[in-house]
């Protein structure tokens, strides 16, 4: 059989992926502390537990398909209506979508690397061309450059921010400044997947600039997967203006969130005193890794979510390899390392051995 005769060009022509999480071969991480997916360690909320089990008991029904407590809870949280959301099974998912919806060959996409490589899969199998500009020194993303290499092809900007791998972020001024220069044919996509973990003032969501700039093209991509702990559970969304929604409301993610899904994302986005454990366990340990981190003579760039991109001075790829030997999972990219904040007692243990590693790598 000559598979590639029957694939569509664009997937014929593709490249390999650059996502990390696809090329990890065979290894079992369930066998491992992982401290290289950045989730959410901290736990589901318990009340997001007890409606997905409820819910799961039901399993022989069809979902909501309007998902119309998922949206109340979406909608009330941000002060938005059910005609600026859209959903799916994981905010990778939306990604995917937005391509479906406005993506054709010919078209470029700006961004900046290195960052969350899914919106190059998006561009690339629908025969988009990914056009990418290099971070600022500081690894923040560079704005300015973004602006300068706008042209008639570009169809689409993705900003990731707080910046996945890397945690650092754009402020809320400087990224409103930019909403407001970029041109009206290009759609703006705001990568939030980190920033409920933020804790710096000007690091903000950028749903009141989606609100107040109506003539633009803005899209927030939003997931469950992160902070609200529900990264297999699989669900993600979207907010934009009600123009933008309507079409990608056409491209089939919504019906594929399970109820459920549907009931533990929206559980788990009213229980607030979840969240705060969350967000305060979760910058206790971060304060704790990055303290540790530069005392064991790391470059380690500042964060905002829930993990740490730190440049150990040797080898990244080896000490990743030595830390799963010792049974923790952490990640190598970008000529650097990342590692998931976790609970205290695994930060701990991982600062034990990564002293051990870098001991025996620096001889």
């Amino acid at each position: 059989m000559e598979v590639k005769k029957l694939l569509c060009s664009t997937l014929r022509e593709k490249p390999e992926t650059m996502r990390a999480s696809r090329k990890m071969g065979n290894i079992d991480i369930n066998k491992l502390i992982r401290m290289g997916l950045n989730e959410n360690a901290f736990g589901t909320s318990p009340k997001a537990i007890a409606a997905m089990q409820e819910m799961a008991a039901k399993g022989n029904t069809y979902q909501d398909w309007m998902q119309t407590d998922l949206k109340s809870a979406i909608a009330e949280h941000y002060g938005v209506g059910f005609e600026n959301i859209v959903t799916g099974p994981g905010s990778s998912s939306v990604t995917d979508a937005l391509g479906v919806a406005f993506l054709e060959p010919g078209d470029e996409v700006l961004l900046c690397m290195p960052t969350f490589p899914a919106i190059i899969d998006t561009a690339q199998n629908n025969g988009a061309k990914p056009v990418i500009i290099p971070t600022k020194e500081d690894l923040t993303y560079d704005l300015d450059g973004l602006l300068a290499n706008i042209n008639e092809h570009t169809k689409m900007v993705y900003i990731c921010n707080p910046n996945n791998p890397i945690g650092t972020y754009v402020g809320i001024d400087a990224l409103t400044a930019f909403a407001k220069k970029c041109p009206d044919h290009v759609i703006q996509v705001y990568d939030e997947a980190y920033i409920e973990f933020a804790e710096a003032e000007d690091c903000k969501e950028m749903v009141e600039v989606m609100k107040e700039l109506k003539e633009k093209p803005i899209v927030l991509l939003k997931t469950f997967s992160k902070f609200y702990g529900m990264a297999g559970i699989r669900a993600g969304y979207i907010l934009a203006q009600p123009e933008l929604i309507e079409w990608l409301s056409k491209c089939g993610t919504q019906f594929a969130l399970s109820k459920v899904s549907q009931a533990g994302a929206a559980a788990a986005m009213r229980d607030k005193e979840h969240g705060e454990y969350v967000k305060r366990e979760n910058a206790r340990s971060r304060a704790y890794l990055t303290e540790e981190l530069k005392k064991l003579g790391c470059k380690v760039y500042p964060s905002q979510t829930n993990f740490i991109f730190f440049d150990p001075h040797v080898d990244p790829q080896e000490v990743s390899m030595k830390m799963m030997e010792r049974g923790i999972m952490i990640s190598a990219q970008a000529g650097a390392n990342r590692v998931t904040v976790h609970r205290m007692e695994m930060c701990q243990l991982f600062i034990r051995y990564l002293t051990e590693i870098l001991e025996e790598m620096r001889k």
